[in-house]
């Protein structure tokens, strides 16, 4: 089971990754060094209310949901526009790439297969 310090790194982890910021970005409206920022992110610090209340205030979310453990993940209904807005991100682009050649890769098998 993850502590509740390795949760918040998560937290800030992911809403990084949406942003496209850095640890150092974070690290700067903290008011922290970014070695600092690397062991909240990594779960290795112990913070306090206040350090807790300024990430919840940066990701804009309240305390209770930041502390709040994960919830599980719902079906995405409309996958098209979840992923609006994350192809910038190269490796997210080249994986989507990689999964639709997958996908014609097995339509055609199964293409084969049945006219057979």
């Amino acid at each position: 089971m993850k502590t509740i310090f390795e949760q918040i790194g998560e937290k800030i982890a992911g809403w990084l990754e949406s942003q496209g910021e850095t640890q150092s970005f974070f690290a700067e409206r903290m008011g922290i060094s970014k070695q600092v920022m690397s062991k909240i992110v990594n779960g290795k610090k112990a913070i306090n209310i206040d350090e807790i209340a300024k990430i919840a205030n940066i990701i804009g979310v309240t305390v209770d949901e930041l502390l709040r453990p994960k919830e599980t993940p719902q079906v995405i209904q409309e996958p098209i526009l979840f992923m609006m807005g994350k192809l910038e991100n190269e490796n997210t682009k080249e994986g989507l790439q990689f999964l639709n050649h997958v996908m014609n890769e097995m339509i055609e098998l199964e293409e084969i297969l049945h006219s057979k």
